[in-house]
C-alpha cells in the first residue's frame, strides 16, 4: 500500500473512529453528519469523498467495529494455536475467547448489536495483509482436515453471526438468557455448527 493510500485509509478510520464515539454518547439518531465533521476536524466535502451519506457510515462502522472485534480475537488465536492440536479445542478456545471478547467489549457490542457477523461479508479495505493471512490460515486449518472450503467459509459466517446474535441478546440485555447462562450452549451449538462436536 502506498503512503498517500495508507494515509487515506487513516483518515477514514478516524472519521469512523469519531463517529463512533458520538453513537456512543449521544446515539445514532442524535449524531449528524456535521456532529461527525467537527470531531474528526474535516471539511464536509471530505466526508463525502469517504461515505456516500451517514446511511454508509454507519454500514462501513458496522464493517470496522465487527471486524476489529474478530481481529482482536484472531490475533490472540494465532498466539495460541499451538496449545490446541485437535480442531474441536482450537474452536472452542476460539469461541471462548470471542464471547469474552465480546463481554469486554460491551460498549463496542452496544452499536454493533447484532451486525457482529458484518466482518464476514467481505474483506473491508481496513483489514490489513496479515488479518487476511491469519483468516486464510483458519480456514486452511479446517480444510487440513478435510473440510470443503467452501462449505468452511459458510459455516464460519453461521457461526459467527450466531454468536453475534446470542450475544447481543445475551450481554446486552440479558435476555431471554444472561450469557453465564448460555456460555456453554453457545459453544457446544458452535461446535455442532462447525462439525467439529
Amino acid at each position: 500500500m502506498s503512503d498517500a493510500q495508507e494515509r487515506k485509509l487513516e483518515k477514514k478510520r478516524r472519521i469512523l473512529e469519531n463517529a463512533y464515539q458520538l453513537f456512543k454518547s449521544k446515539n445514532i439518531y442524535n449524531t449528524a453528519v456535521d456532529d461527525i465533521v467537527k470531531a474528526s476536524g474535516i471539511a464536509r466535502g471530505t466526508f463525502y469523498l469517504y461515505f456516500k451519506d451517514k446511511s454508509d457510515l454507519i454500514e462501513q462502522l458496522l464493517f470496522f467495529k465487527s471486524a476489529e472485534s474478530m481481529l482482536a480475537v484472531v490475533h490472540e488465536m494465532r498466539d495460541k494455536a499451538e496449545e490446541y492440536p485437535d480442531l474441536a479445542g482450537y474452536v472452542r478456545a476460539f469461541v471462548t475467547l470471542y464471547i469474552d471478547f465480546l463481554v469486554e467489549q460491551k460498549e463496542a457490542l452496544a452499536v454493533v448489536e447484532k451486525n457482529i457477523s458484518a466482518c464476514m461479508r467481505d474483506m473491508p479495505d481496513f483489514y490489513d495483509e496479515e488479518a487476511k493471512t491469519l483468516y486464510n490460515d483458519i480456514i486452511d486449518k479446517f480444510v487440513q482436515n478435510g473440510f470443503d472450503e467452501a462449505e468452511i467459509r459458510k459455516r464460519i459466517y453461521f457461526t459467527v453471526s450466531m454468536i453475534g446474535s446470542v450475544c447481543s441478546d445475551a450481554i446486552l440485555f440479558c435476555r431471554p438468557f444472561d450469557i453465564s447462562a448460555i456460555r456453554e450452549t453457545l459453544t457446544d451449538a458452535a461446535l455442532r455448527t462447525l462439525d467439529v462436536a
